[in-house]
């Protein structure tokens, strides 16, 4: 690759060479003149013609100077591309137009934007520069998202440092989030298992990393492509840490709803991301809030009799209890859940189930009529004649509910 440099009196000619850490500028491999560290404390900002929206260069910061180096737009856009995500831009305005405001939060906005003069859209986050963000925290965010490479991980595409505002740029989910998945629909058993299975499948990657989330909730899962549920992405690194940092990284947390109760007392494990799991689980299958966002009351005896009283399979009840314990020590670990949700059949009532589950002994049962009242359709038994008419017969008066 080539790039320009205009003087006064002539301009001068520059080949690229890239290795793993840097990018040199100069006449020959020998001869060097610039070098780019490829760290994100690495500043560049980029140049367009304003006629045709293409890159026609790039500035450097050299020796607390600006240095602007002008390259074809073809090779400057490939030149852009292998440091994406990389180092940290400028200016995003000149490559970037914003089309839709989606939210926004104390810790920033997702806007969808659309790149230069094409149809591809993004999705960035802005996050003000406050004492509570800095710079630090901006690398360090960064450092989170480059470490965790994941399919079910959003990909971090770009990073943008400006006066007022850091962003980070992802390809667009084009698939929208688990929250308004949620509010469109009633999702089905096996949707419901698709989606907290790579949900537990990636905290468990994250957390085998050494990391940890500390912000998950619906609004911050989605899906990559649209009506396919087996492309969950996991965003919102902001709050992320590795546990060796828990002291210093964000010790004041803001409490929502899906955040552990422990938080409020400043523990901060690996578990906090169960709790948070298990919230959005029961929001999956109820489509109602276990907590109250505004007060967040933690009320465990409550929480319980929610969760045994609803209509729920009681496979999942079994597994809300387990990610939902209020002692962090007795919650389920990611692994452990996954355990569990792979045992997790979507079962139909069967004669023998029903046998096995109220300790009925065929082998003992003589001379008797055999009466079940099942509220659930009773076609279901109908896999199962063969085995009924071999069966003695007796009466059972109490009326049963069966839930698989």
């Amino acid at each position: 690759m080539l790039c320009y440099r205009k003087h006064s009196l002539f301009t001068k000619k520059y080949h690229i060479f890239k290795n793993d850490n840097e990018i040199h500028l100069g006449e020959t491999t020998t001869k060097i003149k610039y070098t780019i560290n490829l760290t994100p404390q690495t500043m560049i900002d980029w140049s367009i013609n304003h006629q045709t929206k293409q890159l026609n260069g790039f500035w450097l910061s050299w020796k607390k100077q600006q240095k602007f180096f002008l390259m074809d737009a073809t090779t400057c856009t490939m030149f852009k591309s292998t440091l994406n995500g990389i180092v940290t831009y400028g200016k995003h305005q000149i490559l970037y137009e914003p089309i839709q405001h989606l939210s926004h939060s104390s810790f920033g906005s997702l806007i969808k934007m659309k790149y230069l003069n094409s149809r591809d859209s993004y999705l960035c986050k802005t996050i003000q520069k406050c004492l509570q963000y800095t710079d630090d925290d901006f690398y360090y965010q960064i450092e989170i998202l480059r470490s965790l490479d994941h399919s079910n991980i959003i990909k971090l595409k770009e990073v943008y440092n400006s006066n007022k505002n850091y962003h980070f740029v992802f390809d667009f989910p084009l698939g929208g989030s688990l929250a308004d998945l949620i509010k469109s629909k009633q999702l089905q058993f096996k949707e419901v298992q698709l989606i907290i299975r790579q949900l537990m499948s990636t905290i468990s990657f994250i957390h085998s990393k050494g990391y940890v989330h500390r912000n998950l909730k619906p609004e911050h899962i989605f899906f990559k492509e649209p009506n396919s549920l087996e492309t969950l992405l996991i965003s919102e690194f902001e709050l992320g840490c590795r546990l060796v940092d828990f002291p210093n990284k964000h010790p004041n947390c803001r409490v929502h709803g899906y955040t552990a109760p422990e938080i409020k007392s400043k523990i901060f494990t690996q578990k906090c991301d169960i709790f948070s799991c298990g919230v959005i689980l029961y929001k999956i299958l109820t489509r109602k809030d276990l907590f109250d966002h505004e007060s967040i009351n933690y009320d465990e005896k409550m929480m319980l009799h929610l969760i045994n009283q609803s209509d729920i399979n009681p496979q999942y009840q079994n597994l809300l209890r387990q990610m939902l314990q209020f002692n962090p020590e007795l919650r389920a670990t990611a692994d452990q859940c996954l355990t569990i949700i792979d045992s997790i059949l979507e079962r139909t009532p069967t004669f023998s189930n029903f046998l096995d589950r109220f300790n009925l002994d065929n082998d003992g049962i003589n001379d008797e009529i055999i009466s079940i009242d099942l509220i659930q359709d009773q076609d279901e038994l109908t896999e199962n004649q063969d085995f009924i008419q071999k069966l003695p017969i007796i009466q059972i008066n109490k009326r049963i509910e069966m839930f698989y």
